[in-house]
């Protein structure tokens, strides 16, 4: 229904959003979505961007794997997403992590843990298996996009349980096209399910023979470069699917200060904590909250 600017104080006042349709001159009714879910959620955000980023930094892993569940979760629980949840939680979980990998590159990049050659050589193949990744989500069902995001969280979950971990080895560099192949599936996987390439990359890192900080710092690179080109994705190829309240395609902005500050924040208070938290049961108990958080997106679709 359409809402002219005459009767846009009655809307304010019963606490619904509306937005200005610019080529028709109007206001327009888009979702009745009453103000106080938006807080609830923006709330939600700004507590599990504090979370997220606390066991982000305290385990030494990467915020996507629960950033986009917890989305996931808080577009249902306020309804101020209707549809297309899991894309736009993805799309959102690309968006703050462009925030949070700025620090953590230049950080790295400062300390040289960044093993330039094969950044060069691999972040092609990322932006190319990022971009393919998005546009295939956009094809996919919410359902079946979720799906396939809990069993690739199933996946990380047991790795994490059960310790399993890459042989470091000393091997000569790869040479650019093999480089390119594996950034591809690293991107594929970032822009399928928004999370960054830290469970392919690391242990492609480590494989190759890189002592941990570099592979920590080498992989902050991927991440950057695969969530800036991930949210453009999913911004393009969410134009025409939605027209929520503040979103623009698959992407919610109002995370990106909210969420992402709040993540920041964790990651830092995390940090000073790491060296002294009992890593090992932290990851198994992490692995089996992982197991539950995926059962219940199969559930709650």
């Amino acid at each position: 229904s359409n809402v002219s600017s005459r009767n846009l104080l009655w809307c304010t006042a019963c606490r619904y959003s509306v937005v200005y349709c610019r080529t028709r001159r109007h206001f327009r009714l888009i979702h009745e979505i009453p103000v106080m879910y938006e807080v609830e959620a923006l709330i939600l955000m700004a507590i599990s961007g504090l979370v997220i980023g606390f066991i982000a930094a305290l385990l030494g892993i990467g915020g996507g794997m629960v950033m986009v569940p917890a989305l996931f979760f808080i577009f249902k629980l306020t309804n101020i997403i209707p549809h297309d949840q899991m894309h736009v939680a993805a799309g959102t979980s690309l968006l703050v992590m462009v925030a949070t990998s700025i620090g953590s590159v230049v950080s790295h990049a400062r300390e040289g843990n960044v093993v330039w050659q094969l950044s060069r050589r691999t972040i092609p193949g990322i932006a190319v298996g990022v971009v393919g990744g998005a546009i295939l989500a956009s094809y996919l069902p919410t359902a079946a996009l979720s799906d396939i995001f809990s069993v690739v969280l199933i996946l990380v979950a047991l790795t994490m349980i059960f310790g399993f971990k890459a042989q470091p080895a000393e091997r000569p560099r790869p040479a650019a096209m093999k480089c390119s192949a594996i950034g591809s599936l690293i991107g594929f996987k970032s822009g399928l399910l928004g999370v960054g390439g830290g469970a392919l990359s690391v242990p492609w890192l480590t494989w190759q023979g890189l002592p941990q900080r570099e592979v920590s710092g080498t992989s902050s690179t991927f991440t950057l470069p695969a969530a800036i080109i991930g949210t453009v994705a999913f911004v393009f190829t969410g134009l025409n699917a939605t027209d929520m309240p503040y979103t623009i395609g698959f992407v919610y902005w109002p995370a990106l200060p909210i969420a992402g500050c709040a993540s920041i924040f964790g990651a830092f208070v995390g940090a000073k904590f790491s060296r002294r938290a009992p890593g090992r049961l932290l990851r198994i108990l992490f692995g089996l909250l992982l197991l539950g958080v995926s059962v219940s997106m199969v559930v709650a679709e």
